[in-house]
């Protein structure tokens, strides 16, 4: 029972970190905020658990790359190779997102970690970049772009833009229906890179969540 209480604990702290990184940042957060938010004292925040606000936050970042690996292995067994799967595995990380808390804290903590430099989150054990470029090398030898087009660039360019609006609903400066935006970014970030059939692409994509 010591074990299972244990276990729930921590859960309760990764979870109320989360919300607090995705509100205020890595900078602004601290276990008594965190603690706060829980309605604990600070001192419910054993160093049995986390002995540091990074090693709390890298908790928080693994626990999320663990659900975006997911998502990809789910999309390798389901969708067809190059932009419709990795659209697919973006459009559902956006969509899972919006009930999962994790989701807009890893965002902010990366962005933070590279933009700021005063903490570091540990490497991820999915890597978006590196996603996207296996599958702009799939699209490419699929047909989906002409091999002149530079489909590292383009596949990164997704990625960041992609990032970009997911700050922006996370910030309220954009609208907020998020199927709708993201495949409107994505219409014009393909028409402009010359894919071969955007409307196409974009109808083979869809939402690899439960119960899509």
């Amino acid at each position: 029972m010591r074990e299972e209480q244990k276990a729930q604990t921590r859960e309760r702290i990764l979870r109320a970190a989360a919300g607090e990184f995705a509100l205020h940042g890595y900078a602004a957060t601290s276990f008594s905020s965190i603690a706060a938010a829980m309605g604990q004292p600070k001192s419910a925040l054993s160093y049995a658990h986390f002995r540091s606000k990074e090693e709390l936050a890298g908790a928080v970042v693994d626990r999320q790359a663990e659900v975006w690996e997911r998502f990809r292995r789910r999309a390798e067994k389901t969708e067809g190779p190059g932009l419709p799967q990795l659209l697919s595995v973006l459009l559902t990380a956006a969509l899972d997102s919006r009930t999962n808390v994790f989701s807009p804290a890893v965002v902010r903590l990366i962005l933070e970690s590279r933009r700021l430099g005063t903490f570091r989150v540990p490497d991820l054990s999915f890597s978006w970049f590196e996603y996207a470029d296996a599958q702009m090398l799939a699209a490419t030898r699929a047909g989906q772009f002409q091999p002149c087009v530079d489909t590292v660039q383009t596949g990164r360019l997704i990625i960041t833009a992609s990032f970009g609006l997911f700050e922006a609903q996370n910030h309220g400066f954009h609208a907020d229906d998020t199927e709708s935006s993201f495949r409107d970014l994505w219409r014009q970030l393909l028409t402009g890179a010359g894919a071969q059939d955007p409307d196409g692409i974009l109808r083979a994509t869809r939402s690899l969540l439960d119960g899509s």
